[in-house]
């Protein structure tokens, strides 16, 4: 590993380039033509540079950014936390050049990638997982649905990053949910619990199969698929629990054959705990983690990558020290028209002590390819000095122009957390 492509864009790109540098490592940007917001090239020492328009035909596109590997004659790829950190042809076709991914094998991510093998694998090794079923077109999906009992829960089998989940209560809320995807659609069905927190356990794996822990946090808010407010340690899960997850998660990632960073998520009921899913990538919370590990987490992709071996007590995880995060993702409703998504009128991050950010965005030019304009997050003693603080600057910051639940998170944050 000499010449690493970061094959992200935005904040987290420029995060890798950094890490790079400090490891004496030769980077090379990737960026779409038509990206006006590619402030992330900048930090790196060459960029190359992909045709389309949209994620799905630039960054996100197996097909292009392999085409870019082989012109810029690199010898490993950092995806950070994009889709095709899990996009199992990809690596496969990187396995195929002899080029290191830092990510595990195409094996274990088209494993991971399909919620039904997903689930039956983590049930056969012993894992709680919820009554659930896998089907095609409206009759099979119905009829899937009866026998597990409404309400449940709607997904695309290979579907990414919470799109298109529906919870359907009725069989009318299954047959339009079913309408709305596309004709050739899997769709995964899981039995849903109205009372339940998502917890995320977060681990490493390197190549000889030692585990070590990245420490737990749970969702507080939720919307549009968008996971807009985290918070670790876990609160209101007793200790056992919690160790059991942690397990477990262990368990799942052996299963899977899966190595580097990644999550595992468990759905957690009044009496019970479930495997939702496992994500074979760097978590966007990845700063939580960092703050409780005090640690850099892309640095440790990197090692594990290069055959590194880590040992499970190497970074001991502080769960006294309190993280919250709020992430400004950009409205769906705004991205009607996207790439072109539009302009910031105003953007002002709130200079607050305790509260840092993580964003690449320059507000004087056109806005294309954001989904997120700025992660904020805070570290204390407490839940409640955490949510104090990213309260506070959210309240004080500016941001004008695009809609990215400012609103909803300060609504959260009002409540107890």
């Amino acid at each position: 590993m000499q010449h690493v492509l970061i094959a992200n864009r935005a904040a987290i790109a420029v995060r890798a380039a950094q890490t790079c540098r400090k490891l004496g490592l030769e980077t090379t940007a990737l960026t779409a033509l038509t990206d006006t917001q590619n402030t992330h090239v900048a930090w790196a020492d060459h960029e190359v540079a992909v045709p389309g328009r949209g994620l799905p035909d630039t960054y996100d596109s197996a097909v292009r950014v392999l085409d870019a590997v082989d012109r810029s004659g690199v010898d490993c790829v950092y995806p950070g936390y994009g889709s095709l950190a899990e996009n199992a042809e990809f690596v496969s076709g990187l396995e195929d050049r002899g080029v290191t991914f830092v990510g595990p094998t195409a094996a274990a991510l088209r494993l991971a990638g399909s919620k039904a093998a997903a689930v039956e694998t983590a049930h056969r090794v012993g894992i709680p997982v919820l009554p659930h079923a896998a089907g095609r077109g409206r009759t099979e999906v119905l009829a899937r649905a009866r026998e597990i009992g409404l309400p449940v829960v709607l997904k695309p089998e290979f579907g990414y990053g919470g799109q298109e989940v529906r919870v359907a209560h009725t069989e009318s809320d299954v047959e339009r949910a079913v309408a709305g995807g596309a004709a050739d659609t899997s769709w995964y069905i899981e039995k849903f619990l109205p009372v339940n927190r998502v917890v995320g356990v977060g681990l490493a794996v390197d190549h000889q199969g030692t585990v070590l822990p990245l420490g737990e946090r749970e969702s507080l808010l939720v919307a549009d698929g968008l996971k807009l407010l985290e918070a670790a340690p876990v609160a209101g899960v007793d200790a056992r629990t919690v160790e059991a997850m942690r397990m477990d998660a262990a368990r799942v990632a052996r299963a899977f054959g899966l190595h580097n960073v990644m999550t595992v998520e468990f759905i957690v009921g009044p009496d019970c705990y479930y495997f939702l899913e496992v994500n074979g990538r760097l978590p966007l919370a990845y700063q939580m983690s960092e703050a409780q590990l005090d640690t850099d987490l892309v640095e440790l992709q990197l090692r594990i990558a290069r055959g590194e071996s880590v040992a499970s007590s190497e970074v001991p995880v502080d769960r006294a020290l309190h993280c919250l995060e709020a992430r400004l993702f950009v409205h769906p409703q705004e991205l009607a028209d996207f790439p072109a998504v539009g302009t910031l009128d105003h953007l002002e991050l709130a200079d607050v002590e305790g509260v840092s950010y993580a964003w690449s965005v320059d507000p004087a030019r056109p806005v294309t390819y954001e989904l997120i304009l700025a992660q904020a997050l805070a570290t204390g003693a407490d839940r409640a000095t955490a949510a104090r603080l990213v309260r506070a600057g959210l309240a004080e910051s500016r941001v004008e122009g695009l809609r990215c639940y400012v609103e909803e998170i300060l609504r959260r944050l009002n409540d107890a957390c």
